[in-house]
């Protein structure tokens, strides 16, 4: 009786694969071919939600009458660190799923009207492996299914009560790995992006077969301002202490009459408290943990 020493994924053939190939002549929401993904350059439309918050932290410090201190990739970190906190003060009820199926050989998609802000996208998240034919170099070894295999055999600890399954903790670690791997490289772990504005998500990889995708979103509701303003405010903090710890390392800079003053250190005192505020305002407003992610595959 034979045995194949790697799990393989029954993936689409080459044949197949050339078939879904986008064209040249792509005239998408974009300009860059979708199958180009090294191509993709930025998109000033790529997300509404995100640009407003930029715009709001701009022009409260400031801008463009002083000159900021700060970068697109200082901005960039400020937005992402208070979206994610105020994704774990908003209820439940605040937020809604959206599910579709794909469509072979298409990676675009329109979302709904009512979605306001994305907050994640599940897409061939559950691994489909089988044993099968080596594939990939055999990144998988089946050794760690059978009793007796070179790595001491995870089924073997489920049934051996000398050295049970959670006596082997650095094995299951390094299969989990390689299991993480082995789905990014064959393409069965998949992801998104925004594309062309912030109402299209693009997929990786396209899809060759019909997949369930749940999309995790903030509609927009009669509170969305109110949400809105959350994000803004507690963007700003962040943009705050950036700047006042830049402005901090400059010490009495030369100017047109002589030595200036930079606010550095009061806007570090000022971040600190806006920021505490502006936990008690998330509490006193949402006061309720985000919800469990849900799976879908």
């Amino acid at each position: 009786m034979g045995c194949t020493n790697t799990l393989a994924i029954g993936r689409p053939t080459q044949e197949q694969i050339q078939a879904m190939a986008c064209s040249a002549t792509y005239k998408g929401t974009t300009d860059v071919s979708p199958c180009n993904r090294p191509g993709l350059g930025p998109r000033p439309k790529r997300e509404k939600v995100r640009e407003e918050i930029r715009d709001y932290i701009l022009h409260m410090l400031g801008a463009p009458a002083i000159r900021l201190e700060l970068d697109e990739q200082n901005i960039d970190f400020c937005i992402n660190q208070a979206l994610k906190i105020v994704e774990d003060y908003a209820p439940t009820d605040y937020f809604s799923y959206y599910t579709f199926i794909t469509t072979p050989g298409k990676s675009v998609y329109e979302l709904p009207p009512d979605v306001g802000y994305v907050r994640s996208v599940e897409y061939k998240q559950v691994p489909r492996f089988s044993f099968k034919a080596s594939d990939l170099d055999g990144a998988i070894p089946v050794e760690y299914f059978y009793p007796g295999g070179t790595y001491a055999s995870i089924q073997g600890g489920l049934i051996d009560p000398i050295q049970p399954i959670w006596g082997r903790a650095g094995e299951w670690i390094l299969y989990k790995q390689y299991e993480r791997m082995y789905s990014r490289v064959s393409s069965n772990e998949g992801g998104w992006e925004w594309i062309g504005g912030y109402r299209h998500i693009k997929l990786y990889p396209v899809p060759c077969a019909p997949q369930r995708v749940g999309v995790h979103y903030l509609p927009k509701c009669k509170d969305w301002e109110e949400v809105t303003q959350a994000m803004q405010e507690g963007s700003l903090t962040y943009a705050k202490e950036i700047l006042g710890r830049v402005r901090g390392r400059i010490k009495n800079p030369p100017g047109p009459g002589g030595g200036i003053q930079l606010d550095g250190a009061e806007l570090l005192q000022e971040a600190r408290e806006d920021r505490k505020q502006w936990f008690e305002d998330l509490i006193y407003k949402f006061g309720e943990a985000g919800a469990m992610p849900i799976r879908f595959g």
